[in-house]
């Protein structure tokens, strides 16, 4: 058994080197596509806005703002421009969102890449998230000033006092640091089938699976994958009977409780003892539905595999 979980632990962290990606794990799937759609949209139709003979910062961010209150009218009252100036610098204009979650998420519209659209991640750590130094009230300045204006000289209302920001999804302090790449999971699968067992099936710990995996956050359509490794074994009757799977689980996310999923897996099984002579051919499919909540996730599922015949499953997750 401590083979075999040692084989299932390198195969994750090879998933999970292979196909990490940065994303937010506590911003909501909602807001997040929106916000990367509003990026790309933004930094295609990006003009000097302001007529000071440049492109910049308030230029990305002016259209940002229009191209969002366009796109969500009814989610305008989300967006709203933000001024950086820390003492003795130029200055950053940037935007800031209203999650649904009634936290706040500051955005660069310069992202080098419309998935990537974090301060915190666009900027070394602690440039321009000094809350102290960032004005709040100047969007309709920002958008109606036809002008260039020297950002340091306009007065607005420092701070944000009643403001909650997540932890990973904003410039403000040492945000940003731990901005989630996706989850590590680890899952338990019991046998949905009675026969042969003093025990319930789903608590028959001679009949059981193990699944650890890598799962990413959501992209920009909404989708998500699960990279994960199984270790299964039907230790009843006469022979132990046990395989190594692994597989991938495509999913949609509806809403941050409706996100589901179907997979297909692959692998050997083997019995009583592992040799190549004893070596056979084992799979699995499933489908489930996958929950997020903070930076955790919770995953249940139902199973046929070759192994353990019919099983359910949860797993449980952490983002990285």
């Amino acid at each position: 058994m401590r083979k075999e979980f040692a084989v299932l632990s390198v195969l994750v962290l090879f998933f999970a080197k292979a196909f990490a990606q940065k994303d937010y794990s506590q911003i909501s799937p909602r807001i997040h596509r929106m916000i990367v759609s509003t990026v790309k949209e933004a930094q295609a139709n990006v003009y000097d806005y302001n007529l000071d003979g440049t492109v910049n910062c308030r230029d990305y961010s002016c259209v940002f703002k229009i191209t969002w209150d366009r796109k969500f009218p009814a989610e305008a009252y989300r967006c709203i421009l933000v001024r950086n100036t820390p003492p003795n610098e130029t200055g950053h204009l940037f935007v800031n969102i209203l999650d649904d979650n009634s936290c706040y998420i500051d955005v660069e519209p310069q992202a080098y890449s419309p998935q990537h659209y974090l301060m915190a991640e666009n900027w070394p750590k602690g440039k321009y998230s000094n809350a102290a130094y960032s004005y709040y009230n100047e969007t309709d300045y920002w958008l109606s000033e036809p002008r260039g204006f020297a950002m340091a000289e306009h007065s607005g209302r420092s701070g944000n006092s009643g403001a909650s920001y997540y932890s990973s999804a904003s410039s403000a302090g040492d945000s940003g640091e731990n901005a989630g790449s996706g989850y590590f999971s680890l899952g338990y699968m019991g046998s949905l089938s009675l026969e042969n067992s003093s025990d319930s099936g789903l608590l028959n710990f001679q009949k059981y699976g193990i699944e650890l995996a890598f799962e990413t956050p959501f992209y920009e359509d909404g989708f998500f994958l699960i990279f994960a490794a199984d270790y299964v074994t039907d230790g009843e009757g006469e022979h132990k009977e046990q395989a190594l799977l692994t597989g991938l689980d495509v999913g949609y996310c509806v809403n941050s409780i409706l996100q589901p999923y179907v997979g297909t897996f692959a692998g050997v099984k083997w019995t009583d003892t592992f040799s190549l002579e004893n070596i056979g051919f084992a799979w699995k499919v499933c489908a489930g539905n996958r929950f997020s909540f903070s930076s955790f996730i919770v995953r249940a599922e139902v199973s046929y595999c070759s192994v353990l015949k019919g099983t359910a499953m949860v797993a449980i997750g952490i983002g990285l």
